[in-house]
């Protein structure tokens, strides 16, 4: 019988955000062929009609729960969504209804609130995977004195922990003086194809007669972190040298509205394309059909989306900000220093100009062997099994 892992995610793709981690669910479903995979999900919903409502599904094998709450308002919000979210994964273990050797809790310490019932009530042990940036950019140190020893006595109840990448693993050992090893996202291979090429409706592959050079970029449309309007101040000033580059935007988030008045004042409606929020089937297809990616992150604790684009097949412009330096080089990226619009258009029109000379080949090779689904399964099993 297999052992049964029960994932508890802080991020996961849902009604109201299709691209949010994706990642995990991607690590989930690459798990359900060893172990009985199922994942509660709770999500605030500050428009739900009802106190709590439930999803249930299988997707890959995994058994998909997913709670919303109603979100509460006011100066005791805090306390009520605690507690809302306390029931949420109550309720859907109870929809569960299964035995669980192990929780896998992804972000804590909130994700966690069930992992530590169970293992009070059941010693059943639980695990942490730590992806957020708050231990790089310095949200973790400005959170009050109690939710910091909270976090830490949480992680301490943890039989083991890991980081998605080197640098956040660093990190969160200066914060918490807790020990985690590194165990990477892993990533979808996906089919390398021609730039000279695109898809029609009817699926046949024909020639493009396009002579524009599109550039992508995926990302939650949160500035403070991801620096979209950066990535606008620095395309705007290479489109003005090279009017042949294009702009495509994937993502959503908090920061719509400001990211839509920056393309508008720039003057860019025309040459840039925002596609709005994808789900990651879709957001794969879009790596095969631009030119080069582009992420201009001023966090990352590992880069998905960069490391995408490069099994994909396409060359990276980025930021040196953080976790995609662990496997971004002079043979597939050029790398620039983050908050600095001329650094990146310049680099940007470098890369126009040099994408095509690029192995594609050989780079996406590399990141499969690193950090492709057999190579990272490994790591994980290793894991699980772990005394």
């Amino acid at each position: 019988m297999k052992k049964s892992v029960l994932v508890l995610p802080r991020w996961y793709p849902n009604k109201t955000d299709i691209q949010l981690g994706t990642f995990i669910q991607q690590q989930a479903q690459l798990m359900a062929t060893d172990f009985d995979m199922s994942v509660i999900y709770v999500q605030a919903d500050s428009n739900a009609n009802e106190l709590f409502t439930v999803e249930e599904s299988t997707k890959n094998n995994v058994k998909e729960v997913l709670v919303y709450f109603k979100s509460g308002n006011g100066i005791f919000s805090k306390i009520i969504n605690a507690k809302r979210y306390k029931k949420a994964q109550q309720i859907g273990f109870e929809k569960l209804n299964k035995k669980i050797d192990l929780c896998h809790v992804h972000v804590p310490y909130r994700s966690a609130f069930l992992a530590l019932r169970l293992q009070a009530k059941n010693k059943t042990p639980f695990v942490i995977t730590e992806h957020w940036s708050g231990h790089l950019n310095g949200d973790f140190a400005k959170k009050n004195t109690a939710d910091k020893a909270l976090y830490k006595k949480v992680a301490r109840k943890a039989k083991n922990i890991t980081c998605v990448s080197k640098i956040l693993q660093k990190h969160f050992i200066q914060n918490t003086g807790l020990s985690a090893e590194v165990i990477p996202n892993s990533i979808t291979s996906t089919k390398v194809r021609s730039t000279t090429t695109e898809e029609t409706a009817t699926g046949i592959v024909t020639a493009s007669t396009s002579k524009k050079i599109n550039i992508l970029s995926v990302a939650d449309f949160n500035n403070d972190v991801k620096n979209i309007t950066g990535l606008l101040d620095a395309f705007k000033s290479a489109h003005q040298k090279n009017t042949s580059l294009t702009l495509t935007l994937i993502g959503g988030g908090p920061d719509e509205k400001l990211i839509s008045d920056k393309i508008i004042s720039l003057s860019l409606q025309n040459e840039v394309t925002v596609l709005g929020r994808l789900a990651h089937s879709e957001v794969i297809t879009h790596y095969s059909k631009c030119d080069f990616y582009c992420c201009n992150s001023n966090f990352e604790t590992f880069g998905m989306a960069v490391a995408e684009a490069l099994i994909a097949g396409k060359p990276v412009v980025s930021t040196k900000c953080g976790g995609p330096e662990e496997f971004l080089n002079s043979e597939n990226s050029l790398l620039v220093p983050t908050k600095n619009a001329t650094a990146l258009a310049n680099a940007l029109l470098t890369m126009a100009n040099t994408y095509s000379n690029y192995n594609s080949s050989k780079n996406a090779a590399d990141i499969e062997n690193r950090y492709g689904q057999e190579a990272v399964k490994k790591m994980w099993l290793n894991f699980y099994h772990s005394p």
